[in-house]
């Protein structure tokens, strides 16, 4: 590493950002950073090092042991352990978590999951609001959220005032929070009267690619700062994996904006001088400023693009070429090994024909419970998510009105309505309230409030669940709520021991919907989400399905969007695809495929060029990701599927 790397290291001053391109050793900085400071006596649980990812977190942990070692710290990995490596969403969620937190703001931060969202979009719907000016109007509100901006500031009265107070309403009811208001609450509170002894907690913050963060969440780490805090980022690799809502233009001015700032600028990558040539190649065909590295130290190496002519011969072919490659020393970690894959019917495909040939798989990025909470045949995975969640907590309100909801078109959005206006009418609890429908029903009495009657017997068949499997552990709990041989279930159906509460269950599978990690076995290939590739580093990197549609997203074609929506979607995708290969430090390949049936190509989005008949059958003629050819000079040589595989002696 460079002598910048180690001036970081050494750095004793208050502020720091520390700027460069990819692979320039930003993050090393910090982690070097980090072991100096418990080197130098500083306690390590007085560090706080924040990740984009709980993957890069736990990456993170496992360097920081090795350079505390280096530093001659003595027992370096529990030194490691003690120092706090998170993401900036466990972070603010820790702040509020504390009793004072929670008196302060009035809300507890039981975050919702994706599809626990869905019931709360039906319950907004009893406003009246057309749908599609309530998402308008609630995307405003998470925007301004994520800014940090004060309320009054962007609340107007009328409409908006009514859509807040009800949302809230509904929020506060259930003790849920949506993932964008944590660190707006967070930061409210930090920045309060109350929330004095809640700042600086933490001697040194250092932040890993702090571009990706909100205004919010930057602000929160900085007030959790007493003696130092060091940024360090590069606002070109900016991905939306922290936040729906980063603001790199935070670190851009983090030293315009302050006062004393040292800044440091890494101009030197390294590993593979041509992937690194590639990415700042298609970095500034989208940013004409974008970071360049001004020297590059590293063997080159492989770097190509390689064309397949069906989606079935890129999966084949790929894994086939693996298989060949991981046969010429076996011996090699496979967990260097990482398929970046551009959607989540890809990654499991991939997923499938891997193991198929005879490969361990760890897959990270696709983990969201998916399906039609209004249609049973489809809500198998989130019935039994919900259900693990009311066993392990059978107070969990917003489980209940989850589990309530099942099976309905309107997830009983009405009947939840008329179940809150009861509860505030009679100044009872929402128990009180499914007590009171469950009595009448079995009395045959008239429900309390209308669709009481459904709403009591959804709530019996849970306190059934509850009563029936409430001392089952393990497996036997995974089949006893349905979960049992759903692809959604596996991985953690794999790692169980067998003697797990439903507790420990559900705190895994909420571990997995919100921090999720690969496993920790280097005899595992992975498959990763563009936004998971944040803060790793792999050998050898394959991007598959590198056509138009996937890679940028098809929303950076549509003809119906406005130029603008175009661009930004064309420039996010940009961002995730260069900070996403260029963690590859030896090799890089990129998979692609020329045609595909005209039915797998729209239902999956990809960007159709023109259709044609072949036997019968309309098939898709498709591009090469557009970025390949936006890299200019720089771009990789192409070769046939076909070719490649003779030249590692497969027919």
């Amino acid at each position: 590493m460079t002598e910048l790397v180690n001036e970081i290291a050494a750095f004793s001053g208050r502020i720091a950002k520390v700027a460069g391109p990819v692979r320039s050793g930003k993050t090393e900085a910090l982690i070097r950073r980090a072991a100096a400071c418990v080197a130098e006596g500083c306690a390590p649980e007085d560090i706080l090092i924040e990740t984009s990812t709980a993957e890069a977190a736990r990456l993170a942990r496992r360097r920081l042991a090795a350079a505390l070692e280096a530093a001659g710290v003595a027992d370096a990995k529990a030194a490691s352990e003690a120092v706090v490596i998170a993401t900036a969403q466990q972070i603010c969620l820790a702040v509020l978590e504390t009793p004072e937190a929670r008196e302060a703001t009035g809300r507890a931060p039981r975050v919702l999951t994706p599809f626990e969202y869905n019931f709360f979009l039906e319950d907004m719907k009893t406003l009246g609001t057309p749908i599609r000016r309530l998402r308008s109007v609630l995307n405003h509100f998470k925007v301004q959220w994520c800014a940090l901006a004060p309320e009054d500031e962007w609340v107007t009265p009328g409409e908006e005032r009514e859509t807040l107070d009800h949302a809230r309403r509904l929020l506060t009811t259930t003790g849920a929070m949506l993932a964008d208001e944590a660190a707006y609450l967070c930061g409210t509170y930090l920045q309060s009267d109350a929330g004095a002894c809640a700042r600086q907690q933490f001697a040194h913050v250092l932040a890993d690619d702090f571009q990706n963060l909100s205004l919010a969440q930057q602000t929160c780490l900085c007030l959790l700062a007493r003696d130092q805090v060091i940024v360090a980022g590069n606002s070109d690799e900016t991905v939306a994996c922290a936040t729906d809502f980063p603001a790199p233009e935070g670190f851009d001015t983090f030293d315009t904006l302050r006062r004393g700032v040292t800044t440091f600028t890494l101009e030197t990558a390294f590993g593979n001088p041509n992937i690194t040539d590639f990415c700042d190649s298609v970095a500034a065909a989208g940013n004409e400023n974008a970071l360049t590295a001004m020297t590059r130290e590293g063997v080159i190496r492989d770097i190509a693009t390689v064309k397949w002519n069906t989606p079935d011969d890129e999966f084949n072919g790929v894994t086939r070429y693996l298989f060949a490659v991981n046969a010429e020393n076996p011996e090699a970690p496979q967990s260097g090994i990482c398929l970046v894959a551009p959607t989540k019917q890809w990654a499991h495909a991939f997923s499938q024909m891997l193991v198929k040939r005879g490969f361990a798989v760890s897959s990270l990025g696709f983990e969201r419970l998916t399906g039609d909470p209004r249609d049973m045949s489809r809500a198998r995975a989130l019935v039994a998510y919900t259900s693990l969640n009311l066993l392990a907590d059978p107070e969990d309100l917003f489980a209940w009105r989850a589990w309530l909801g099942f099976g309905n078109y309107l997830t009983y959005s009405d009947g939840w309505n008329f179940l809150l206006n009861w509860c505030d009418e009679h100044k009872k609890g929402i128990f009180d309230a499914l007590e009171a429908a469950s009595a009448a029903r079995d009395a045959g009495d008239a429900e309390p409030f209308p669709r009481g009657e459904r709403l009591a017997e959804r709530y019996d068949a849970g306190r059934e669940l509850i009563a029936a499997h409430s001392a089952r552990r393990g497996h036997a709990l995974l089949a006893a709520v349905g979960a049992e041989g759903l692809r959604d279930f596996a991985a953690l159906s794999a790692r169980i021991v067998g003697d797990e509460d439903a507790a420990t269950l559900y705190a895994l599978m909420r571990e997995t919907q919100f921090n999720p990690v690969h496993e920790d076995d280097p005899r595992t290939v992975r498959v990763s989400s563009y936004e998971q590739m944040c803060g790793c580093s792999y050998r050898a990197v394959y991007a598959v399905g590198c056509v138009d549609g996937y890679v940028p997203a098809r929303d950076a074609f549509e003809v119906v969007s406005t130029d603008a929506d175009r661009a930004r979607v064309l420039e996010d995708s940009r961002r995730a695809f260069v900070a996403g290969v260029s963690k590859a430090s030896d090799t890089l390949m990129f998979s692609t495929f020329s045609k595909a049936p005209l039915e797998l190509a729209e239902r999956t989005k990809m960007q159709v060029s023109r259709v044609r008949m072949e036997a019968g059958e309309r098939i898709a003629t498709l591009r090469p990701t557009c970025f390949l050819e936006q890299a200019g000079a720089a771009a990789p040589i192409t070769l046939g599927g076909q070719a490649l595989l003779a030249d590692m002696g497969i027919d």
